[in-house]
């Protein structure tokens, strides 16, 4: 006989056009231990559990649904292993938050990976496929999300809520000029969009402080080294790639309730101008938008 959980008190999801998250009363020290045991509940193994950084992290867990098959296409998976195999693998990433009243919040991320043949004829025969990142799926992490709820004590109705996941059509809200991606909105609203965004993009926030609007990246490293190139690596050479040290920098969020700029600095301070730099602004310039 399984022992019923209490009802986690206060929970709500809050939505941001087609971002969606949950609010919930109890502090992050209470709720930590009860989000670990959500996990195994999906079947998804826990790889990181850093409770000082508000951050846990699913394995990627692989899913060979095959495509459909006709004639042509079952013939050529008989004849070439893993042709047309359509593998795909998903990892997850929960991000807990203490909101400003002393309560929680919860930011779920997906990240997704594709086997693709590899184009080459010698390579295509001999089963050769690498793994190619895929985009976030909107709709995986509703249901995780709507499963989350569940398991924290939310009726199966109300966790329904989730399900819907309309993108809203809004204009442009975010421009680069010079350094500086433009915000056309207030701080409050950016600076938790800003985490979101940095979540989606394989960034590793290792500190935060909102008062003064930085965040402080340790790394960026979506995809294992065994598993290909992460976006950091596609933007230089092989040559240069040996030498790339991974990044620290300041993400600065500064702004009023109109408007707000995103800059990165060094860890010292000065203006961060690099290939780095560059490519993680464009990024989240086009997260932001």
């Amino acid at each position: 006989e399984h022992a019923v959980l209490p009802t986690v008190s206060g929970v709500r999801v809050e939505r941001d056009g087609a971002e969606r998250w949950l609010v919930l009363d109890t502090p992050p020290e209470e709720l930590w231990p009860r989000l670990r045991g959500f996990w195994p509940s999906l079947g998804l193994e826990l790889q990181i559990d850093q409770p000082q950084l508000g951050i846990m992290e699913t394995a990627w867990a692989e899913n060979r649904a095959d495509a459909p098959g006709g004639f042509l296409t079952n013939w050529v998976k008989s004849v070439f292993k893993n042709a047309y195999s359509a593998g795909t693998r998903d990892k997850y990433r929960l991000r807990l938050e203490r909101s400003e009243s002393g309560g929680s919040e919860i930011y779920v991320t997906h990240y997704g990976l594709k086997e693709v043949v590899i184009a080459s004829r010698e390579e295509f025969e001999s089963g050769n496929t690498r793994w190619e990142i895929r985009p976030a799926d909107r709709q995986l992490v509703s249901e995780v999300t709507r499963r989350l709820l569940m398991h924290l004590g939310s009726s199966e109705q109300r966790a329904e809520q989730l399900s819907a996941d309309a993108q809203q059509a809004q204009p442009e809200r975010a421009r680069i000029e010079g350094e500086t991606i433009v915000v056309t909105e207030g701080f409050a609203r950016s600076w938790r969009r800003t985490g979101i965004a940095l979540d989606r993009l394989g960034v590793v926030v290792e500190d935060r402080n909102r008062a003064q609007g930085i965040y402080y990246v340790a790394q960026i490293d979506l995809l294992p080294e065994e598993q290909g190139k992460g976006w950091l690596g596609s933007i230089f050479s092989s040559e240069e790639e040996e030498k790339v040290e991974q990044p620290q920098l300041q993400v600065v969020v500064r702004g009023d309730e109109l408007v707000t700029r995103i800059s990165l600095l060094n860890m010292d301070g000065t203006p961060r101008s690099d290939k780095v730099a560059e490519e993680l602004l464009k990024r989240l310039q086009q997260e932001l938008k």
